[in-house]
Order: C-alpha cells, then structure tokens, then sequence
C-alpha cells in the first residue's frame, strides 16, 4: 500500500533535480541481530525494503537512505514494536560514526564535538541534518530530515535521539540526562520504553527532534580528547570535500525552517555567497531557489502531516509562512487538495481504505 511520502508529485508541481539520499551504515549493522531478536527473519525484511541479503553487513557500505527508511518502518510494524527505532539507536555509539566520532571524541569540549558533529555529518547521511540551537540558558540538539519519498520518520526521530543520548554520555559522563526530549511523531501506545531511557517523559506531537539540556554543558572539557587525534581526523573530514550544491541547499534550508526562516537571502548568507551567485548556480543544474523550496516545504509538511497531530496553524509556521491560509493554498497547489484532506488519507489515525484509490488517481495524472 502506497504510504504518504511516497505519493507521486503531481505532474504541475515542478521539482528540483533529486539529489542521491545515500546513508552510512554505520551502527545500522545491528540493526538485522536486533530486528532477529525480535522474531522476524532479517533477510525478508531487508527484501522488502528494497535491500541485498548483505547490505547492512559493513558499517562502511552505503544504502539508500529512503530504503533504511523502509527497513525502519517495515520491521517496525511486522516484529509489532514501534520503538525499534529507540532500540536501534541505544545501539550506536561514537566510534559508529567513523572520522566525526573521532573529530567528536576529541575535541577541546562538548560544545566544539557537537559543532563537528552538524559539520561534517553529512559524510555519514546525505539526508540527516544535525542542529544545534544555542539559547542563553539551555541548548537544543536535534535532527531533522529531507527528501521526497521518505518514510519511517518516527523510527528515524526515535533512534536518533536515543543514539545522542549515548553519544552526549560519552562526552560529559554517564550521569548526563536531557532536561526536555522532543519528538515529531504521535504519542505511542505505550511511553514506558521512552520514560525509561531518557529519564524524562518526552512531548510527543513536537514540531522538531531533540534533546534539550543545560548550556554550561557545552562548556564541558571531554575528559581523554587526543589533540594528536583530532588534527588528521580534521585533515581527513575536509579532504573528503562539501556535499554538492542542492544538498547544500536543501540542508541550509532545513536547517532555516527550524527558525522560521525560508529567504533565499538567508541560504546565501549561510552558504557564504551572494545571492546572485546562489541563484545562477541553481539554474546551471536546471532548477531555482523557489522550487527548491517549495519542495522541501511539501517534504516537510508530508512529515509532519503523516506523522503527527500538531495543528495546521503550527505546520504553517514550521514552514515558515506568516498564516495557515497561504501555506494551504500552496498545499492544495502541490498536491491537489488541503493539507486537512491530505492528513484525513494518510495521516496516523486516518483509516487506510481509500489509499489506493488516491494513488489510481495520482497515478493517472
């Protein structure tokens, strides 16, 4: 059955050229032991998603990431437990992620691993973004994701945060806990697994992913850090070069919307160019900063959307649109009808009998 994101675009809505969504394994290698653990065969639920029998097998190997979205959502439902995304991430640690949990480990303090962390991540996902949000009194790192034809967004949330949660207790101790956890998906059935691991109950129907904690942690030195370390682990990381320019911009954006935020102004700005510079680089690939945008609005919203119950008044905003009457006539726009009739198919409690009638009719388009 066709799942919400992964709705055919309308053949009016113009889109950019996709960018490859690759994903490091990394600490997924697990991922088939546990999905084993919990009675299903791993090999058919690889099939399913679309992935080879070894395809986990080497934390090195590179897999889509809408696929390991599949996997996610997939095991999820068959082995009946939604948290395997929480699982999934208890699993990872610093090591998991290669050259950034090295560049992590040993860095000066806490605030300069996390700083390594949202710079140089993309050499593990093509689709993740970290971010942190620096207040006056307490910080927010999260992660937020984009691309058309995503699924397994709360299994993604969940294993992300569980996985920070590891890696901030390798960094500042094993007695760090978040002070808030924030999570975009509908409240699960039961919140026990969640109170459990992060040692605070989390606010459900969030408008991002993360962890909110003191600021003075940043401040902390990590106990161990190897400058001898870091300085090939930089060498490396930058050697390996930037993410070619849609995904700078689709990540610079994501990034924006956090905030509210959505000029082309501010992309350029985050980018260090002028917007000249950003708008004639855009059309040599054959797009412009406006469907760009508007498909990474549609992306968002589809998240939030499907996964979620957080008003329309809230989506909007998310998005970065001063009311919800313009966000849902761009909605209505990009996929021939209101966000509420689009959450009413395919949102979380929506009854899933007239899915295939909607995607005949998307199809036909």
């Amino acid at each position: 059955m066709l799942q919400p994101t992964q709705i055919a675009h309308p053949s009016r809505f113009r889109r950019a050229p996709s960018t490859k969504g690759m994903q490091r394994v990394g600490a997924f290698a697990m991922l088939p032991a546990l999905i084993r653990q919990l009675g299903t065969d791993p090999s058919v639920a690889l099939a399913d998603a679309g992935l080879a029998p070894n395809a986990l097998r080497d934390p090195e190997n590179r897999i889509p990431y809408a696929a390991l979205g599949r996997l996610l959502r997939g095991s999820a439902t068959v082995t009946r437990t939604p948290h395997i995304g929480l699982l999934a991430g208890r699993l990872w640690h610093l090591s998991d992620l290669g050259v950034v949990g090295t560049l992590m480990r040993n860095s000066p303090t806490v605030g300069e691993a996390l700083r390594k962390l949202t710079l140089y991540q993309h050499l593990n996902s093509e689709a993740a973004v970290p971010f942190i949000r620096e207040g006056a009194n307490v910080v927010d790192l999260g992660c937020a994701t984009y691309g058309s034809g995503l699924v397994g967004i709360a299994q993604f949330s969940d294993a992300y945060l569980a996985a920070g949660v590891n890696f901030l207790r390798e960094l500042c101790g094993p007695g760090w806990v978040p002070s808030e956890v924030f999570l975009p998906h509908s409240t699960p059935r039961d919140c026990v697994q969640y109170r459990q691991f992060f040692k605070v109950h989390p606010r459900f129907n969030a408008e991002f992913c993360a962890l909110r904690f003191p600021a003075f942690w940043m401040r902390t030195p990590i106990e161990g850090a190897d400058p001898a370390r870091l300085r090939p682990a930089e060498q490396q990381a930058r050697a390996a070069g930037r993410p070619e320019l849609l995904q700078q911009v689709s990540r610079a954006l994501r990034i924006l919307l956090l905030s509210g935020k959505s000029s082309g102004d501010d992309v350029a700005s985050m980018l260090s160019m002028h917007r000249r510079t950003l708008n004639r680089r855009l059309k040599a690939q054959g797009t412009t900063f406006q469907i760009v945008l508007d498909q990474l609005r549609f992306e968002v919203a589809c998240q939030l959307l499907s996964g979620s119950e957080i008003s329309l008044d809230e989506v909007a905003a998310v998005l970065g649109y001063a009311g919800v009457s313009p966000f849902m006539r761009s909605f209505r726009r990009w996929a021939d009808m209101t966000p509420g009739h689009w959450r009413c198919r395919f949102g979380t409690r929506a009854s899933k009998a007239g899915a295939p009638e909607f995607r005949a009719r998307l199809e036909a388009a």
